[in-house]
């Protein structure tokens, strides 16, 4: 079984999900995520983010492939957003992060990621890609600040064309983790 840990920098907190913000999950999401995210035009309710949390912390108790973290803002626990390592079987690892509405363009995906990129590296994880639009360049700029480098494009399952962006899980960057 695998604690949360909880995960810090100067401008993030990495932890848990909480049932009780099940609300304002649901709340930060927006046309743009349920696109990024390929499921629009359908979007998240509370009965699928809850499915999502329990299946994140089910991965965390079993040791499981998928590491989901809440972004929060130190001092006041608010919630901005998340990211995601799902691993896999060759010691390699798969990233996303993302922003509520209302919260983007203040660094904290950028934070989030560079904090995952070291959890990752904690844990053994040797290379890493983050997969985002062509068009998202916030998520590219994301991305390449935290040292990911453009290493192919492809066309996923619903024809969006992608970069797939690699980097070593080493040099992840300061962060506290506890």
């Amino acid at each position: 079984m695998t604690a949360v840990p909880e995960l810090r920098n100067h401008g993030i907190i990495l932890n848990a999900h909480n049932d009780s913000e099940i609300t304002a999950h649901v709340a930060g999401e927006d046309e743009e995520t349920a696109r990024r995210f390929g499921w629009w035009p359908a979007c998240s309710t509370e009965e699928t983010v809850r499915a999502a949390y329990a299946n994140w912390a089910r991965n965390w108790q079993e040791d499981g492939r998928v590491r989901a973290f809440a972004a929060r803002i130190p001092g006041s626990g608010a919630l901005v957003g998340g990211c995601e390592l799902r691993i896999g079987p060759d010691g390699t690892g798969e990233v996303s992060y993302w922003t509520h509405a209302g919260k983007r363009g203040r660094g904290h995906a950028r934070n989030a990621l560079a904090l995952l990129v070291r959890y990752a590296a904690s844990i053994g994880t040797t290379r890493l890609e983050a997969h985002v639009a062509l068009d998202n360049h916030a998520s590219r700029r994301v991305a390449e600040a935290a040292g990911f480098t453009q290493a192919s494009i492809f066309t996923d399952d619903d024809g969006t064309e992608m970069i797939r962006y690699t980097r070593d899980a080493s040099g992840g960057g300061a962060a506290s983790i506890t």
